[in-house]
């Protein structure tokens, strides 16, 4: 990291109201819909801002490069306000100073959230209605079937010992999932995918069925983002490992932007990356915003974003509620969004035009629009 500079051009430390034009000007490009936005110094960056860990890092860029500072590594993604960006900001200016980057306690996002955010949390809408005979049946019936092809699925992969055959595993074992439920699962536009070529897949995310939906949809080798905790547990970080997963650290935010360019190394290198950008999924109906970690990463490999549309899902699962619903699936794979250049501003637009093929093809209100 370099020095911190002492002051900026005029002598002067800069102010809460320079630091707050800063971060106006960055909301502007991130959410250009949000009209007469005002904030104060404990705004929350994320939660009210709707400034993720990716935007964050670029908000530091910004704040050193207009403010002539140089602010401590991580602080930028790590502070939960802008007030403890100034905090920040102001431990660089004085030779004393000290900055605590990351406190445990802070609530502040982490640095995760470049790849995907709160992976499969759900808001719980209370959704415990009086249920018919024939759903009880169905899920009575259905339960014991995922049990079953969950554990004949972790044998397969985990013991074939070629990493094609054990795709094929899984992607046949996830469409006998939908099979044996009655779900019928329609896919189009599967020629927009290239087996030869690395892609960043980008879909939206409605239920925990998602990983399973995109299985069983796309034949094609994909690797999955899936958080460090997933490690943790044994049979699990074997099934993952033996699928070909890039676990990330959702709490170290040096190791975090390791992540990402990491990945997207492995994305030059022909690897296809699968990400849910809205990071996730409510039990209430809506494209929410999307986070920008995919298409940084695209915008750095020099690969083309795929859009995939999932309809259907959040009906069957929802949210929380592991009560499984009648329901059919359809997968939309849309035209892949092509770039040449790199930076903040092809990632915006990466993500603009991905979007709207999705809120196309999803058969949900676009939360952002609307």
């Amino acid at each position: 990291m370099n020095a911190p500079h002492d002051k900026d051009n005029d002598g002067q430390a800069p102010g809460m109201g320079d630091l707050l034009a800063v971060i106006r000007q960055l909301v502007g490009e991130v959410h250009p819909h949000w009209k007469n936005l005002h904030f104060s110094p404990h705004t929350l960056l994320e939660q009210e801002l709707g400034l993720d860990s990716m935007a964050r890092m670029e908000l530091h860029v910004r704040i050193e490069q207009t403010l002539n500072v140089s602010l401590p590594e991580g602080s930028a993604v790590c502070s939960a306000t802008p007030n403890d960006l100034m905090q920040a900001l102001l431990a660089g200016l004085t030779k004393n100073g000290t900055y605590s980057a990351c406190p445990e306690d802070t609530g502040a996002s982490s640095a995760a959230d470049l790849l995907m955010g709160s992976f499969g949390q759900a808001n719980n809408a209370s959704t415990n209605g009086r249920r018919s005979p024939g759903e009880w049946l169905y899920a009575l019936y259905t339960w014991p079937v995922f049990i079953v092809l969950g554990l004949l699925t972790w044998v397969l992969v985990v013991f074939t010992p070629f990493e094609q055959g054990r795709r094929k595993m899984a992607h046949w074992c996830a469409r006998a999932l939908f099979a044996c439920t009655f779900t019928p699962l329609k896919v189009s536009g599967h020629e927009h995918l290239d087996s030869e070529r690395a892609q960043i897949i980008v879909a939206n995310h409605a239920s925990y069925l998602d990983g399973i939906i995109v299985t069983a949809a796309l034949d094609v080798p994909i690797h999955f983002i899936v958080k460090g905790e997933l490690a943790s547990n044994m049979p699990v970080r074997v099934l993952l490992q033996r699928f070909g997963v890039e676990f990330v650290d959702r709490f170290n935010a040096n190791r975090g932007a390791s992540d990402v360019a990491r990945i997207a190394s492995k994305s030059r290198n022909g690897q296809s990356i699968v990400f849910f950008p809205e990071g996730t999924f409510t039990t209430f109906a809506g494209l929410q915003p999307f986070r920008m970690g995919a298409f940084v990463t695209a915008s750095r490999a020099k690969v083309p974003i795929v859009p995939v549309a999932i309809s259907g899902a959040r009906n069957i699962i929802r949210g929380d509620n592991w009560f499984p619903r009648r329901g059919r699936i359809e997968v939309t794979v849309c035209k892949p969004v092509t770039h040449s250049g790199e930076g903040w501003q092809v990632a915006l637009d990466l993500r603009d035009a991905a979007r709207r093929e999705i809120a196309e093809y999803c058969d949900e209100p676009d939360l952002v629009e609307e």
